[in-house]
C-alpha cells in the first residue's frame, strides 16, 4: 500500500476575519513560524464609515481600542526591517457586533 503524504498547511499571519463585541477591547494575535525573527509590523484599520488610522507594533500582536459596530477592514504588512525592500501584506475583516 503506497503512503500518502500530507502537506502541513501553515497558519495565516492573521484570520481572513474576527468577530468581537462593540465594548471590548481588540487583541489579534499574529502568527508567524518563526516569531523570533526581526521585522517590521505596520497595520492600517479603515472603519466602515471610512475613517483610517494606522500604527506600528514591535511584538506579534495587535491592540486596537474597543471600534464602533460594523465592518472595518485591517491590513498588516509585513516586512525585513526596511519595508520598502521586501514585504507582504495580509487582510482581515473585523465584524463588531452589538
Amino acid at each position: 500500500m503506497k503512503k500518502i503524504k500530507k502537506t502541513k498547511l501553515g497558519r495565516p499571519v492573521v484570520p481572513p476575519s474576527k468577530e468581537f463585541k462593540q465594548n471590548s477591547p481588540i487583541f489579534i494575535s499574529l502568527f508567524f513560524a518563526d516569531p523570533t525573527q526581526k521585522r517590521q509590523i505596520v497595520w492600517e484599520l479603515q472603519l466602515e464609515n471610512g475613517q483610517r488610522d494606522s500604527g506600528r507594533t514591535s511584538r506579534n500582536a495587535i491592540n486596537l481600542p474597543r471600534l464602533p459596530a460594523g465592518v472595518h477592514h485591517l491590513t498588516v504588512i509585513v516586512g525585513q526591517n526596511i519595508l520598502a525592500k521586501k514585504y507582504k501584506s495580509y487582510q482581515c475583516e473585523l465584524i463588531i457586533g452589538n
